[in-house]
């Protein structure tokens, strides 16, 4: 009998895991250029057509590493995932916004052509895929795309301009986030989702992952015994923090700025018993006021909105039954500052935009952990 897509039992949200991971080891993939793992995301006889190439998946897969090779860095960040399971087949809508950094020097022609002048191209589309699973493992059958806007924009990376690159993405076993996806190697120990303990794990997890989001963005500070182990560590570029040492430099960069929105997309995990690895996808919204004191968004003679997208590489332990960060490294993979256009937003009253603290409507989503204290 066909699993229906409205069922949310053990089975189905199993299924659903594993196919979201696949869906986000693609994209770990491209970017870290691990091109092996492609082979724990398509069946040998999938066929896959992107923009203007296609084929095989093998075949695709060289044509997109040969088109890749002269750009620089790649950030294919999804969202929103529609799943409709129909039995041992799945059908999957993956909405992507996808960044490339293609340097002056780029040969001519193609989607990423070069123009004797470095540029971004900001691409948004959606993946359609026809899952299948064969012996007991899903992988994509078919993948098509649908393009939905492009955008082609000076390169103005602000301060990251001065970052060493180690302290950026960096490809293939040089990436520190290697440990999300070791096991995947030789595909015979790869982790499945497929157990309830498995499922309640990753969820967990993910939720200390966005409440971390949602305590800087709304200026929650309480909620850090919720984030962090209290022994843990952060590092940001050259910097490793304890986690007092965290809060403050938070405070500092992000307490004068009028508005930050750090939304999170593609999310990789591996648990192992009581450890486990996160890699989470992230694009970050900075809104810079001239006040704004000399940091990595620092004030300048005009506000500024900073967009920035990266990753967060997590080590977390379960300890006394919940899960917390132990280490976390956050790598900055691009950055864009640009002068302030509000539109019309600037004419919103600011009650019915984000507020900080107990003023924000989100409290309820919360309020378990802050009544808590």
């Amino acid at each position: 009998m066909a699993t229906q897509s409205a069922d949310y039992g053990l089975a189905a949200l199993a299924a659903r895991a594993e196919i979201t991971d696949v869906i986000h080891r693609y994209c770990h993939a491209t970017d870290r250029r691990r091109w092996w793992l492609m082979d724990t995301v398509f069946h040998e006889d999938a066929t896959c057509h992107l923009s203007v190439i296609g084929g095989s998946w093998r075949e695709f897969v060289e044509q997109g590493a040969a088109l890749l090779a002269p750009v620089g860095v790649t950030h294919h960040q999804v969202g929103n995932i529609q799943i409709a399971l129909e039995g041992d087949v799945a059908h999957a809508e993956t909405y992507v916004t996808a960044f490339h950094q293609v340097p002056a020097d780029a040969p001519p022609g193609g989607p990423f052509g070069g123009t004797g002048e470095a540029y971004d191209a900001i691409f948004g589309a959606r993946y359609i895929d026809r899952f299948e699973r064969r012996g007991g493992a899903w992988r994509i059958a078919e993948r098509r795309s649908a393009a939905e806007f492009r955008h082609y924009q000076p390169v103005n990376e602000g301060g990251l301009s001065e970052t060493p690159m180690r302290f950026r993405g960096q490809w293939g076993d040089d990436d520190v986030s290697l440990p999300v996806v070791a096991a995947w190697r030789g595909q015979a120990a790869a982790p499945k989702p497929d157990t309830l303990e498995d499922l309640a794990a990753r969820a967990e997890i993910a939720d200390v992952v966005n409440r971390f989001c949602h305590m800087v963005d709304r200026h929650r500070w309480e909620l850090v015994d919720d984030v962090f182990h209290r022994d843990a560590t952060s590092r940001f570029l050259e910097a490793v923090r304890t986690i007092p040492q965290v809060m403050d430099s938070a405070r500092t960069m992000l307490g004068p700025l009028t508005g930050t929105h750090h939304q999170t997309g593609n999310m990789l995990i591996t648990v192992d018993g009581d450890q486990a690895w996160a890699e989470t996808y992230v694009t970050a919204f900075h809104a810079v006021p001239t006040t704004a004191p000399q940091t990595f968004w620092g004030g300048r003679e005009e506000p500024y909105e900073g967009v920035a997208g990266g990753r967060y590489i997590d080590r977390l332990e379960r300890r006394d039954g919940r899960w917390k960060i132990a280490e976390r490294q956050t790598l900055v993979e691009w950055r864009h500052d640009r002068p302030v256009r509000d539109g019309t937003l600037s004419q919103t009253p600011p009650q019915f935009r984000g507020q900080r603290g107990d003023a924000d409507v989100s409290r309820p989503v919360v309020a378990a952990l802050l009544d808590r204290k």
